[in-house]
């Protein structure tokens, strides 16, 4: 079982590994609060090698969550297999892109 690697820095929070049922109820809350600390955040998705509907549920979740703390959210380098996700959930076009 792989597990996250988070990494903020100049705004742009870098996500490595996997992002799973398994690996997100290993990242805490008081963990990623800080993030919104920011007005705008680009969450770099590059690197991650495997999700599941656990897995872009908590990124729709991190989203919530930014809304409430009025920092503004965009996801780049969406992986294929979380675009082969978002489309057979039905879910295209809510997750904000960033302008690359």
């Amino acid at each position: 079982m792989s597990k996250a690697n988070i990494t903020l820095n100049h705004g742009i929070l870098s996500i490595s590994g996997e992002l799973s049922r398994h690996s997100i109820v290993e990242i805490q809350n008081d963990d990623y609060m800080s993030w919104f600390d920011h007005s705008a955040v680009k969450v770099d998705l590059k690197l991650v090698n495997k999700i599941d509907t656990a897995g872009l549920a908590w990124l729709f979740y991190l989203l919530e969550q930014a809304e409430q703390h009025t920092c503004q959210l965009s996801f780049s380098n969406i992986p294929d297999k979380l675009s082969k996700l978002i489309t057979l959930s039905g879910v295209d076009g809510l997750l904000p892109l960033a302008c690359d």
